[in-house]
């Protein structure tokens, strides 16, 4: 907290903006580290603050008074003082918006690359698992507000279920939101695909399409069509909510999985697009699991090829799968 309160020395100061800008989660720590010291911090800033309106308007007092003594106030004198004044107040309240912004209304955005898994601890201790090519962004202090959440990718969700029944609201593309009071659940919301499956507890899931709200249960799965088709359609079943929070554990399970499936999410989490010749092999399904690593994606390629008994191969700059 030395850096934030500007008692660093410049050593000290260039090792922490280094660390900082080495990775975005970085910075997201930092932010929680002060919200954690917030007592402490506020009473300094706050006396700071109190500090620097005394001495502005001690100094103003003080240039009147000797201006009055030397008998040179005249009425343009005077004009200048109370813009000089006027101006003063507007720099206290500019500073005193600007500390209010910086503590409750800043926002934290946390991104993944392809085929990375981040951990995120929220300001009330919820937790967020970040999968690949994912993003997320919240305001960093929710104190008396409601917890809310912008969600890009896909992401599971362990949320704290707090005294007051202060609710928690996922928002996500195309103006559809969950909301929780406690629960696990996974959020999977991409360009082609999107769905919610409840793993515990209860959520409420707000379509703009639908009159009414649909209530989720354990083990419910709530496919949404792409927005991009007009005939929307939502889909809801029972699934095992392991099958889709696997992938935190560094694992995918399959359960009757076809490969279409599966390739989508090399695809989303990895970036990596792979072509089957023979369309019809698509349709074959596989049960049991694959592990993942995230250094390392050609493993995970060669373990689907392995798994199916297809033939991998480097085709035109392009990865194809052959029976």
């Amino acid at each position: 907290m030395l850096y934030f309160n500007g008692k660093c020395t410049l050593a000290d100061e260039q090792r922490v903006e280094k660390w900082l800008a080495a990775d975005p989660e970085n910075t997201n720590r930092a932010m929680q580290w002060m919200d954690e010291t917030d007592g402490e911090n506020d009473a300094t800033i706050l006396n700071e603050l109190l500090l620097s309106r005394s001495e502005l308007w001690a100094n103003t007092e003080e240039n009147i008074t000797n201006q009055a003594n030397r008998k040179l106030l005249g009425n343009r004198n005077k004009r200048a003082m109370r813009t000089y004044i006027a101006a003063a107040a507007i720099v206290i309240l500019t500073t005193a918006f600007g500390y209010h912004w910086y503590k409750y209304l800043r926002t934290a955005e946390v991104a993944t690359a392809y085929g990375q898994i981040r951990n995120v601890i929220l300001p009330d201790s919820s937790s967020v698992v970040l999968n690949g090519n994912s993003k997320v962004k919240y305001c960093v202090s929710w104190n008396g507000k409601i917890r809310e959440i912008w969600l890009e990718g896909e992401a599971f969700f362990n949320v704290r279920h707090l005294a007051d029944h202060t609710p928690f609201r996922v928002h996500l593309s195309g103006k559809k939101d969950i909301e929780v009071l406690g629960t696990e659940f996974n959020v999977i919301d991409r360009v082609r695909r999107s769905c919610v499956v409840l793993k515990s507890g209860s959520i409420r899931l707000n379509l703009p399409e639908k009159k009414e709200d649909i209530y989720l249960q354990p083990g419910d799965l709530v496919e949404m069509e792409d927005s991009k088709i007009k005939s929307k359609s939502v889909r809801k079943v029972k699934v095992d909510p392991e099958t889709y929070s696997a992938w935190t554990k560094g694992r995918w399970k399959l359960d009757g999985t076809t490969l279409q499936e599966i390739l989508l999410k090399v695809e989303e989490n990895y970036g990596i697009e792979i072509t089957v010749e023979n369309k019809s092999l698509l349709q074959k399904r596989a049960s049991g699991s694959l592990p993942l690593d995230a250094t390392n994606s050609g493993t995970l390629i060669e373990d689907i090829a392995h798994l199916f008994r297809l033939q991998l191969t480097e085709k035109n700059n392009k990865v194809l799968l052959t029976d």
